[in-house]
């Protein structure tokens, strides 16, 4: 019996031999990626690549919060600073001024003014939007314009509208002196004789300021015939003895009948559309 195991017990040191010989020597142990090398007895990481690392991350999750926070403020406000470059402030604020002086300051609501405003700023501003889209927004989207040759070439239509409102209301004074705000005079400044020169900077505080004053005068003059109309009202029922009746009860449906008699809204909306050079069919 012993005699027979012997050829199994030497087929198997022979098998195993061969097995050990073919595995050839233990690979070392290789670092995962994306972790700093582990080196050491011990096999911990190297301190000083630890904390370089952990600096890196650090600074570019702060630069990411950074451009994210920016990029929402930008949004927030695109909104205000396009509207501010637009028809829409003369608009809103002399359908503001008309709606108090009918005696109604609840009706129409905020929100068919805001739109009406809107609607006429999108006729005022159409030509200026489609300069804008042709010179910046399409050779950037194709690729052939830089970021800052499209923000130079939207620009400038707008601010050649801008301009042109300044001049046309007779408040080209508000440009000189914004631009003696905006840089001091002194020797070494250039004489600025066309005003397409100027900074956007100085041309949107002018233009925006321009606009304040335009529609405050336009405003006055929707005023008067209401407050003619108030007037006589008063005298009448003074002269009739009624001073306890309230006469704004009595002028309002006057001045609404007289306002919708001659069709106001639309002699408004053509006046505004008209102070901005648009062509009224």
């Amino acid at each position: 019996m012993t005699t027979a195991r012997r050829p199994l017990v030497a087929w198997a040191l022979a098998l195993l031999a061969l097995t050990t010989l073919g595995a050839g020597p233990p690979e070392a142990p290789r670092p995962l990626g994306g972790l700093p090398a582990l080196n050491g007895p011990a096999g911990l990481p190297d301190d000083a690549e630890l904390a370089r690392s952990q600096r890196k991350e650090s600074a570019d999750q702060v630069a990411r919060t950074v451009r994210t926070v920016a990029l929402f403020a930008l949004a927030s406000l695109a909104p205000a600073a396009v509207l501010m470059a637009t028809a829409f402030v003369r608009i809103n604020i002399v359908l503001t001024l008309l709606r108090q002086a009918l005696g109604s300051p609840q009706v129409p609501g905020n929100q068919v003014l805001m739109a009406l405003a809107l609607l006429l700023t999108a006729l005022v501003m159409r030509p200026v939007a489609d300069r804008v889209y042709a010179d910046a927004i399409q050779p950037y989207s194709s690729g052939d314009a830089t970021p800052q040759q499209a923000w130079d070439a939207g620009c400038k239509p707008i601010k050649t509208f801008m301009i042109d409102q300044v001049y046309k209301t007779h408040h080209e004074r508000y440009l000189a002196d914004l631009r003696d705000y905006a840089e001091p005079p002194s020797p070494g400044r250039p004489a600025e004789t066309d005003p397409e020169q100027l900074s956007i900077r100085v041309v949107a505080p002018a233009y925006l300021l321009s606009e304040l004053t335009t529609a405050m005068f336009i405003g006055f003059s929707i005023y008067l015939p209401f407050l003619v109309i108030d007037l006589v009202v008063s005298a009448v029922l003074a002269a009739m003895g009624l001073v306890m009746l309230p006469p704004s009860q009595v002028a309002m449906p006057l001045k609404l009948i007289a306002f919708v008699l001659a069709d106001g809204w639309w002699l408004v909306s053509g006046m505004l559309l008209k102070g901005f050079g648009t062509p009224m069919g």
